[in-house]
């Protein structure tokens, strides 16, 4: 999916039984791994394999491709082998020519929710020059998500604003269909008050004028 500088390039396979005992893989991990062929380390986006400072925030980001015979995708594989790695990922599921990629943004030991894009044959992405990895993980996790980064905003900050203006989503589109489905002017006026500090809401974190913290 990310055309990685080839500095970061490791291309290191793994045996799946090494694996399987490194996660401690149980019946079920090991059932939905039936279809996958081959795992390896494609690169490691590192302060040294970038050339730039260290950071405590995300320190190292792991590439890995997943090459798979079918189109199932072995979600319960790739979450018990994300949650086996203390780093960030990025794992690409590769079929013949169409490649599907997942990640979750993790802080600390705890990992948060999956994004995952289509099956896809589409070139892949030129990644930018950046200062530091994390700038490198927000560039890689806005090609999953609806809205895009500020230049200033960390991974974190920029997961939460967006978790937000998500949840704002869902309640603009609620509100906006009880409003159409109200037969009483006064709670059609109460919903309308509400919609609007919504939308209010909302524009101002699209133009970062509101306090994230």
């Amino acid at each position: 999916m990310f055309e990685f500088s080839s500095k970061t390039q490791l291309n290191r396979q793994f045996k799946l039984s090494d694996l399987f005992r490194q996660m401690n893989a149980d019946r079920e991990v090991r059932k939905d791994a039936a279809d996958v062929q081959k795992v390896t380390l494609t690169n490691v986006i590192s302060p040294k394999t970038l050339n730039c400072e260290a950071d405590r925030e995300i320190k190292e980001i792991y590439v890995f491709e997943i090459a798979v015979s079918s189109q199932y995708v072995p979600e319960r594989f790739i979450k018990e082998l994300d949650k086996s790695i203390k780093l960030h990922t990025l794992f690409n599921v590769r079929c013949g020519e169409l490649e599907l990629s997942m990640l979750s943004y993790k802080l600390g030991s705890a990992k948060g929710k999956y994004y995952a894009t289509n099956w896809e044959t589409e070139a892949d992405i030129p990644v930018p020059l950046v200062d530091n990895v994390p700038q490198m993980y927000k560039f890689i996790l806005s090609k999953f998500l609806k809205y895009p980064p500020f230049e200033q905003e960390s991974p974190g900050e920029y997961i939460k604003r967006y978790n937000q203006l998500i949840k704002l989503d869902f309640q603009i589109g609620k509100t906006q269909s009880a409003i159409e489905h109200e037969s009483q002017s006064k709670r059609k006026f109460e919903y309308n008050a509400r919609l609007k500090e919504y939308k209010e809401e909302r524009e101002k974190l699209l133009e970062g004028t509101i306090n994230n913290a």
